[in-house]
C-alpha cells in the first residue's frame, strides 16, 4: 500500500460506482426518453453500482478503524465522526429535493398526485428511519442506501472486535452474522451483508489477519449467497469491486480520482440535477444525437453542482470530522 490509510483504486471505484447509478437513472428511468431496448438493458445494471459502494464501506470502514487502533469503548465516537462527516451534505441535499418537490407540486401543468412531503416524513428522513414505517416513503429513491450505510457503521463498531479477532472460531461467528442476513427483508442491511462482506474480507486479507485459504473461503460463500438470494447483477458489480481492490489497489487516475472524491456529491444530487434537466428536455429531443448530447450535459451539470456543494459543504464536513481522533488501544 502506498501508506497506511489511503488505497488509491477507492477512489475510481467511487466513482465508477456513482456514474454508474447516474446513467442509469438518466438513460432508464424517464419514460419514453430512450426506446432502444438493447440500450435500456445494459443500463439497467447501472443500479447496481450501489452494491459497488457497499463493498468499498466494507473494506474501508473496518481498514480505517484498524489503522485508528479502534476499541469498543470508542464506539460512540466513531459514529459521532460519521454522522458529521456524511449528515450534512445529506441535510442540504434533502432541502433541495423538499424544496423541488414542493415548486413540482405547484407548477401549473403537473397534474399528478400531491406528494409534498410532511413532517413527520421529515423528521424520519433525517433518522434514516423511513423503511420502519410502511406508511412512509423516500422523497427520493436514491436515499434508501444511506439507511443501509448507516445501518452498516452502526453495525461494524459493535462487530469489529468479533471481526479482528485472532481466534478463528470468533472470526467465524462474525462470518455467519454477515452470512444470516440474506433471509432477512431488503430493507433492512442484513440482506446486502454479502457484498459488504466481501469488502470485510479483503480488509482481513490486506491487514494479514487472514491468510489465502480463509479469504477464499468467506469469498465463495457470500458469492454462492449472491447467486442464491441476490441476482447476477449484484454479483458482477461487487465482484468487479472485489477484484479491482484485491489485485489492483494501488490504481491511480486523475479524472476517476477527482469524480470519486465527489462521488457521494453526485449521488445525492443527480437526480436533482441532470435528471431534473432530462426530465425537462426529453419531450423536445427526438434525434439520437441529441439525445446523447443531452445526457452529457446532465452529466456535466451533474459533475458541476457536486463540485460546488463538495466545496462548500462536504469538504468542510469530512475536515471537522477528522478533528475528532479516536482514543488509542489495543486492537491489533
Amino acid at each position: 500500500m502506498s501508506d497506511n490509510r489511503h488505497v488509491p483504486i477507492l477512489d475510481s471505484l467511487r466513482a465508477i460506482a456513482a456514474l454508474s447509478v447516474c446513467l442509469f437513472h438518466f438513460i432508464c428511468t424517464v419514460i419514453g426518453f430512450i426506446d432502444s431496448k438493447v440500450i435500456l438493458d445494459v443500463f439497467y445494471y447501472g443500479h447496481y453500482g450501489v452494491q459497488m459502494f457497499f463493498v468499498i464501506s466494507g473494506f474501508v470502514i473496518p481498514w480505517s478503524l484498524y489503522h485508528s487502533s479502534y476499541v469498543i469503548k470508542n464506539y460512540f465516537t466513531f459514529v459521532i465522526k460519521r454522522i458529521i462527516r456524511l449528515e450534512p451534505l445529506y441535510i442540504v441535499s434533502l432541502m433541495c429535493a423538499i424544496a423541488h418537490t414542493y415548486i413540482r407540486m405547484r407548477s401549473p401543468h403537473y397534474n399528478g398526485v400531491d406528494t409534498t412531503p410532511n413532517l413527520t416524513q421529515i423528521v424520519l428522513h433525517i433518522g434514516y428511519l423511513i423503511p420502519f414505517f410502511k406508511s412512509q416513503h423516500w422523497i427520493r429513491p436514491v436515499y434508501w442506501t444511506l439507511a443501509i450505510e448507516f445501518q452498516y457503521y452502526l453495525s461494524i463498531g459493535l462487530l469489529f472486535p468479533l471481526i479482528v479477532s485472532k481466534k478463528i472460531a470468533i472470526r467465524t461467528l462474525s462470518y455467519a452474522v454477515f452470512l444470516s442476513g440474506s433471509f432477512f427483508v431488503s430493507e433492512f442491511l442484513p440482506y446486502f451483508l454479502p457484498p459488504f462482506l466481501f469488502g470485510i474480507s479483503l480488509f482481513l486479507y490486506k491487514t494479514k489477519i487472514i491468510e489465502w485459504k480463509e479469504l477464499s473461503i468467506i469469498t465463495a460463500a457470500a458469492a454462492i449467497e449472491m447467486f442464491v438470494f441476490h441476482n447476477i447483477g449484484t454479483f458482477i458489480f461487487s465482484s468487479i469491486a472485489y477484484v479491482a481492490i484485491l489485485f489492483f489497489s494501488e490504481y491511480k487516475n486523475k479524472v476517476l480520482t477527482f469524480l470519486g472524491n465527489i462521488s457521494y456529491s453526485i449521488y445525492l444530487f443527480h437526480s436533482l440535477t441532470g435528471l431534473v434537466l432530462i426530465n425537462y428536455f426529453s419531450h423536445l429531443v427526438t434525434a439520437p444525437l441529441y439525445k446523447f448530447i443531452l445526457i452529457l450535459a446532465a452529466l456535466g451539470l451533474t459533475i458541476l453542482f457536486s463540485y460546488i456543494v463538495y466545496r462548500l459543504v462536504e469538504l468542510p464536513s469530512k475536515r471537522w470530522s477528522s478533528k475528532i481522533k479516536l482514543r488509542k488501544g489495543d486492537s491489533k
